[in-house]
């Protein structure tokens, strides 16, 4: 004996009875010498044992929205009986007539047609199929990782599927079956489609910043499509690059390290960290050791020129996009940014802030990464190790386009200094950390004269090491020293520079502009009542003389 269970595509369980089986049953009833009861559509309606329930026609009763199974009848030779009462019927009957109404109703409870009560409205067999759907709801959540329970695509078959399933388009055969319509192309196009995996594009407000960024050709499609490239460890550095990471970044400093104290309590915080942590709790720890908050920092504070913001999206003109390419690069949303204040004159004069609005033809507030942040240089993400935000490779793709943003800002102070022929330059680079509970890693970040942006690794911290913990503090310190020194300062100067350059032009235009005065009104008047010259007389010897216009 087979049995099998069948789901349709919107997961209600299905009796389906072989054919064998079938076979089987009619001949085990072919065999009994007992009268079975009489159909409820055969018995008198004056008889006891009466049903009170009666067969409707299905007409007007769409009995199941999924596929019908039929009994087929065993028997080829069948003879048709007539019906006695009103309303006579012909049906095809079996060989056995008494057995007919056993037979039919294993036919209802296969292909069950509604009988219906009259102080019932819904169907008998309707409790049959419920208890059926809840069998099949129960194995589908404990055996969802088959794949019987799953849909082409392997997708989980969501619980609600368990519902009624929706109407269908159906025609009906000549017994009255229905038969289901298949689906046109339109009608199956409309359905709602799981993007596949190698689909990137970017859905605009569907997604957050860094949704894309953990895709695993986001490097391939949206960085280098938009002109934007990670580099490998060992890949050399351009000659600039490496000589300013010698001089600035790798450089000794003058101030006091850590104390003993200090960095033993550094090491209990590292430890505490690996028993199991999350992004926020890495950045606590990172803001009491390494990373100084310029509000209250005395060093590296407000009046230094310094100002930093936390996970605020950046401007999206300053994010490199090239046109025409099918991918985009996330906007950034930095955990942590340095960049310089916009809100006080500790940075900026009042006249460098007036060119600020001249470096860019269109944008006037392009070096404007967040609000009140402006020449950002310095990105900081924070991941932990284990957590749900993502690995240090996720951490730097998003390094690559908050430094990207921060280049051109500064590159675009270069290309309005080389419009005004001037040799003043701007250090066209910035530095990024991708830091977790356990590693830290330094990237820098240029662009170079084809336009397209670079980032490298340039060196890792084991944090669990002291030596290690005492270097990355060393290279963040020198990385804001250089921001609030010597780049703050060539800013300072190109912003003079495109103001001064910016108001000669302004000059000149006003000078080719001037025009010669319009003469007076009585000018006008005079010059019309004044006779006119005599032209010189023609070749016929006649004269042309004017009278008054």
């Amino acid at each position: 004996m087979n049995s099998g269970v069948s789901k349709t595509r919107v997961c209600r369980s299905r009796i389906k009875i072989s054919k064998a089986l079938q076979e089987e049953l009619l001949d085990a009833i072919a065999s009994t010498d007992t009268e079975l009861p009489q159909n409820p559509r055969d018995q008198s309606p004056v008889t006891p044992s009466q049903s009170t329930k009666r067969r409707l026609t299905t007409s007007g009763i769409d009995p199941l929205p999924a596929k019908r199974t039929r009994l087929e009848q065993t028997d080829a030779h069948q003879s048709g009986i007539q019906d006695q009462k009103a309303g006579q019927i012909v049906k095809p009957a079996p060989k056995h007539p008494p057995q007919q109404s056993y037979a039919s109703f294993l036919k209802d409870l296969v292909d069950p047609a509604p009988w219906i009560h009259p102080s019932h409205p819904e169907p008998v067999h309707a409790f049959v199929f419920e208890w059926l759907e809840s069998v099949g709801s129960d194995r589908e959540a404990h055996c969802r990782s088959d794949s019987h329970l799953h849909r082409s695509d392997s997708s989980p078959v969501p619980r609600q599927s368990t519902r009624s399933a929706p109407d269908m388009p159906s025609t009906r055969d000549a017994d009255g079956y229905a038969v289901p319509v298949p689906p046109t192309p339109s009608s199956a196009g409309s359905r709602s489609r799981r993007p596949s995996p190698g689909n990137n594009s970017v859905v605009s407000g569907a997604s957050s910043p860094s949704s894309g960024v953990r895709h695993l050709n986001y490097r391939q499609n949206n960085l280098r499509s938009n002109g934007m490239e990670i580099q490998r460890y060992n890949t050399p550095l351009p000659d600039a690059v490496s000589g300013h990471i010698n001089s600035m970044l790798r450089a000794q400093r003058d101030s006091p390290e850590l104390s003993s104290d200090e960095l033993r309590r550094a090491m209990d915080g590292v430890c505490y960290l690996a028993d199991g942590c999350n992004e926020d709790d890495v950045a606590r720890f990172l803001d009491r050791t390494i990373l100084p908050d310029t509000k209250v920092d005395p060093t590296y504070g407000l009046d230094t020129g310094l100002a930093s913001s936390s996970n605020s999206l950046m401007s999206q003109p300053l994010v490199p996009a090239i046109p025409g390419a099918h991918h985009r690069v996330s906007q950034p949303k930095p955990d942590r940014l340095y960049g310089y204040s916009g809100d006080g004159r500790e940075a900026f004069t009042d006249a460098q802030f007036v060119a600020h609005g001249m470096i860019h033809p269109q944008y006037v507030d392009y070096p404007i990464a967040t609000q009140g942040l402006r020449f950002p240089f310095f990105v900081v993400e924070f991941k932990a190790a284990g957590g749900t935000g993502g690995d240090l490779w996720v951490a730097a793709n998003q390094c690559a386009g908050a430094s990207a943003a921060c280049v051109n800002a500064a590159d675009q102070l270069n290309v309005a200094l080389r419009e005004h022929q001037s040799v003043h330059r701007v250090d066209n680079l910035s530095y990024s950390i991708a830091v977790e509970n356990n590693t830290a890693q330094m990237y820098v970040s240029w662009k170079e004269e084809n336009l397209r942006h670079y980032m490298r690794r340039v060196d890792a911290f084991l944090l669990s090491s002291p030596e290690h913990f005492k270097n990355f503090r060393k290279q963040v310190r020198n990385i804001l020293d250089w921001g609030k020194d010597k780049r703050l300062k060539q800013i300072g100067d190109a912003l003079d520079t495109i103001l001064e350059e910016n108001r000669k032009q302004a000059a000149e235009r006003a000078k080719t502009r001037e025009m010669p005065m319009e003469p007076s009104l009585e000018q006008r008047k005079d010059s019309r009542h004044r006779p006119a010259l005599a032209e010189p007389a023609c070749l016929l010897g006649g004269t042309v003389t004017h009278g008054d216009h």
